[in-house]
């Protein structure tokens, strides 16, 4: 936005108006707009480097960008102190950081001695790729820590994105103040600004579209992330060093030597710029590494509020989620389920099981079906036996066919199976012939096992489930129970517990929900058999995770 405002600046000066005018003018005009767009911090940051830009001018001073840039950063922390852990804080000051430190750095690396008329056009066009390049570079910390995922083609795009935007800002201005004269021709102009934001998005869907437009690489450590940019610092002062030692060389040299311009050979300044991509590159594999090829299984039974979500991640890598929905947190599958996938990685679920038709159980899931194009994608969809099918569940059943989901069913005793690592999923009920209803009754009931670990998932199963699971003869120990119908007095009977005998309970419920839930009884039958019993709504999030043998639970 800063562009923008000296773009404004520029033309009142070559109009003719004098400095202090001029730059009273673009300061009130892009501080309207500041206003206009509600204030971000990137519209501030860029505000406030632009007052200082014109007051230097004003005042016959140079400008120092690092000093506006300190200044602007002064200014916002002192006004909110924690936007230094905001996203936008990180990107926006991320972006010139690396223009000023980088820039140069790779603008060496993808320098050319072309000097015919395709050498120089060749020369502008990597200019411009080196800026976005140093920009992708530095601001690869919060992209990854923050969005958890590279869009590699974002390099080019801003060639395209960049450059055209004061076009459209200074046209939409313009628009504006002639419509309030002559609405046609400010419609006119108006035009502009919508013919390069058709081009945006055409041009933005047709990259989104290609193969590797998205890298998820999960959530990296902050280890990570200090040694990432360890590497860069050192990098850049090992680069800025060489130069100033060559510049003063060459400045000698012309002292003893008048009118020698010749330039010494710089082919060692090309490295820091290389191993700062490679940097990149590694820590972008290792980051993804580090979620893939996790040993064990991890299960997480998520924060959805009044609702479930459990994610699976088998010892073979496996990606698996049981149920996804809330009654009372909006977007649960774009605000809630979708991100943590991608944090970890997790940008395909193979299996995706619902255990019954309620809202609080599906609606997220429902988000991402229908947004698979540019989320997570997912293969198979598995719903009850086809006699427990309510219209909810069979309405998701065509969502899935419609957007490239293969659906299937799951009756009580068969299994997905892994046995080179001795891992399955079986379902234990209901029953085909049971008689129950479609609904709560009739959730499908899971069993977890992997070599000793297992944990037992009931979905909204409650007194007659549970006793028809007793009767089936298909239920068996499980250390781990997730607790039927989000911890319900109707649920987890004492006849239901002797036979699972759990020693850690985890029950998914909404804080302050409107039903009480967990009641009070269940919680107590829970820890009479010496259960440990873990709840979202006070652990957040909780999470398991085991090699076979021993249990770790995070919260």
């Amino acid at each position: 936005m800063s562009f923008i405002g000296m773009g404004i600046y520029g033309i009142f000066r070559r109009i003719g108006v004098p400095f202090v005018p001029a730059g009273i003018l673009g300061g009130a005009i892009l501080s309207l707009y500041t206003m206009m767009i509600g204030a971000g911090v990137s519209s501030i940051r860029a505000l406030i480097m632009f007052l200082v830009r014109i007051g230097a001018d004003m005042t016959g001073r140079d400008y120092d960008l690092p000093t506006s840039l300190g200044l602007a950063a002064a200014v916002i922390c002192a006004w909110q102190p924690l936007y230094v852990t905001d996203a936008g804080f990180q990107l926006s000051f991320g972006a010139i950081l690396g223009i000023w430190l980088l820039d140069p750095v790779i603008r060496e690396l993808l320098k050319t001695a072309g000097k015919t008329l395709p050498g120089r056009l060749l020369n502008k066009l990597l200019e411009s790729m080196s800026t976005s390049i140093a920009v992708s570079l530095f601001l690869m910390g919060p992209l990854l820590y923050f969005y958890f995922e590279v869009p590699p083609y974002s390099i080019f795009l801003n060639i395209l994105v960049i450059p055209a935007m004061p076009l459209v800002m200074g046209a939409g201005l313009a628009g504006l103040a002639v419509g309030i004269v002559h609405p046609p021709a400010g419609g006119v102009l108006l035009q502009v600004c919508r013919g390069v934001l058709w081009m945006y998005d055409i041009v933005c869907t047709a990259a989104g579209s290609l193969p590797g437009s998205r890298i998820i690489t999960g959530k990296p450590g902050m280890l990570w992330l200090a040694v990432y940019y360890t590497a860069i610092a050192v990098l850049c002062v090992i680069f800025h060093g060489i130069t100033e030692k060559r510049r003063k060389e060459a400045a000698e040299k012309r002292r003893k030597t008048p009118g020698d311009r010749r330039k010494t050979g710089g082919g060692v300044l090309r490295i820091p710029g290389a191993v700062m991509i490679l940097s990149a590159a590694v820590m972008t594999g290792a980051c993804r590494a580090g979620y893939t090829c996790e040993s064990g299984i991890r299960v997480t039974v998520l924060d959805v509020g009044q609702g479930d979500g459990i994610y699976i991640r088998g010892p073979s890598g496996e990606n698996c989620f049981v149920d996804g929905g809330s009654s009372d947190v909006s977007l649960a599958g774009t605000y809630r389920i979708e991100p943590y996938l991608l944090s970890c990685a997790a940008d395909t679920l193979d299996y995706v099981f619902l255990t019954h038709g309620d809202e609080d159980h599906i609606n997220g899931i429902a988000e991402l079906l229908e947004g698979q194009e540019l989320g997570v994608r997912i293969r198979n969809l598995v719903l009850p036996p086809e006699e427990y099918l309510d219209e909810k569940l069979l309405a998701i059943g065509r969502t899935a066919i419609q957007n490239g989901t293969r659906v299937v069913s799951m009756t009580a005793g068969q299994s997905l199976e892994n046995k080179k690592e001795n891992f399955t999923v079986t379902c234990l009920g209901p029953e085909n012939g049971s008689g129950l209803e479609p609904g709560n009754g009739a959730s499908l009931v899971l069993g977890i096992r992997y070599k000793a670990f297992g944990m037992l998932l009931t979905g909204d199963c409650e007194l007659e489930g549970e006793r028809m699971l007793v009767e089936g003869g298909r239920l068996g120990e499980y250390p781990v129970l997730k607790a039927g119908h989000h911890g319900s007095k109707n649920s987890s009977s004492e006849q239901f517990l002797e036979i699972v005998r759990p020693v850690c309970a985890v029950v998914s419920a909404g804080r302050g929900n409107r039903y009480g839930h967990p009641h009070e009884e269940t919680v107590e039958r829970l820890l009479d058999i010496g259960c440990s019993v873990y709840t979202t709504q006070e652990n957040g999030a909780v999470s398991l995770r085991s090699d076979g043998e021993s249990i770790w639970i995070e919260k």
